[in-house]
């Protein structure tokens, strides 16, 4: 079987002046590929790098496109519908792919429209609300004891947005000045959430629907360090804070969180693989932040990869399972 890769390759060069510093954060590098490349080679698969959506529509356009399958990870470039570009494209030529489909990775990067799910589902997430202008925050009821809050670009991934010095606000005035500050850079509505203030934990999934399973679950131990874990904190975790990610034993709280991260991805239709952060409140009651249907797989650096490491998987056997899942599923439609 020939697999085809695409993927949205993070330039050498920095971003321009006129962008943030974190514009290409979600791209992958050469190092991940190589990685992808060798760990699907491993289990017998010929690999066809093909690159971002230019490239496939390129390839679409000349007929040279040869694959059996797609394993893509893709993030996109702009707008929130940009993960489910590649997706997209793909169903329209009926190319089979791995992982989920357009609408899960729409509305997984709009972390409001997500948290408007898990509440229909009666899953736990903290209160929230959405500003578009700065002029809103003068109408949102956010009263004293609602400090401390937590403020985010709302569709955005890999901690685009967020520093740990400034996205904990304590004041109205600190939070006027950052969803200013955001809203410029960014250009897109901003969410603001009750802060919480426990640990914070990311859950490793994959499969699909009644067939999903918890990998692992893994502490973000720098939370305790920064009191939040912001881009440069997750971008430079190996020499800011190298144990950052400590595997989570059985536990009550392994139980638990477990649950509500299977619910979580199962509410919005993930497929495959998947990760789930989730964070305790001051009373130890986890709380959905949320979700990615595409979690890196850099196995040296990714959280995901390393949740399989901790529980003795291997990198190529990660993978396998991965497809083993995208094979199960399509048995099922194609019955």
């Amino acid at each position: 079987m020939k697999i085809g890769l695409t993927y949205d390759l993070r330039p050498l060069d920095p971003p321009s002046p006129d962008l943030p510093v974190d514009h290409y954060a979600e791209f992958d590098s050469s190092e991940t590929l190589y990685f992808l490349t060798e760990g699907l080679q491993a289990l017998g698969f010929e690999v066809e790098r093909i690159g971002n959506l230019l490239a496939l529509l390129e390839r679409l356009h000349s007929n040279l496109l040869s694959v059996d399958l797609i394993f893509n990870i893709a993030e996109g470039l702009w707008g929130r519908g940009r993960e489910a570009l590649i997706p997209a494209l793909l169903e329209a030529y009926r190319i089979p792919y791995v992982g989920s489909d357009p609408l899960t990775l729409s509305l997984c990067l709009d972390k409001a429209m997500t948290k408007q799910v898990w509440k229909g589902c009666s899953l736990p997430t903290a209160s929230a609300w959405v500003v578009r202008r700065v002029e809103e925050l003068s109408h949102l009821s956010i009263s004293v004891d609602y400090f401390p809050l937590f403020v985010k670009p709302c569709h955005e991934g890999s901690s685009k947005g967020i520093d740990s010095q400034r996205s904990v606000i304590s004041s109205f005035l600190e939070l006027q000045s950052q969803v200013e500050y955001l809203l410029r850079i960014y250009q897109q509505p901003i969410l603001i959430e009750k802060f919480l203030s426990g640990r914070e934990f990311t859950v490793g999934i994959l499969g699909t629907g009644e067939n999903t399973r918890v990998l692992g679950i893994t502490e973000i131990t720098e939370v305790a360090l920064y009191g939040a874990s912001g881009y440069r904190e997750k971008e430079e975790w190996e020499s800011l804070a190298p144990d950052t990610y400590l595997p989570l034993g059985p536990s009550l709280l392994w139980d638990e969180l477990a649950k509500v991260a299977l619910a979580a991805y199962q509410a919005v239709e993930c497929r495959d693989l998947g990760r789930v952060d989730i964070r305790l409140d001051a009373e130890g009651n986890p709380n959905l932040l949320e979700i990615n249907p595409l979690p890196g797989l850099n196995p040296k650096h990714c959280a995901l990869p390393i949740i399989a490491q901790q529980q003795g998987l291997s990198y190529p056997d990660l993978l396998g399972q991965i497809l083993d899942s995208y094979l199960s599923r399509e048995k099922i439609l194609c019955k």
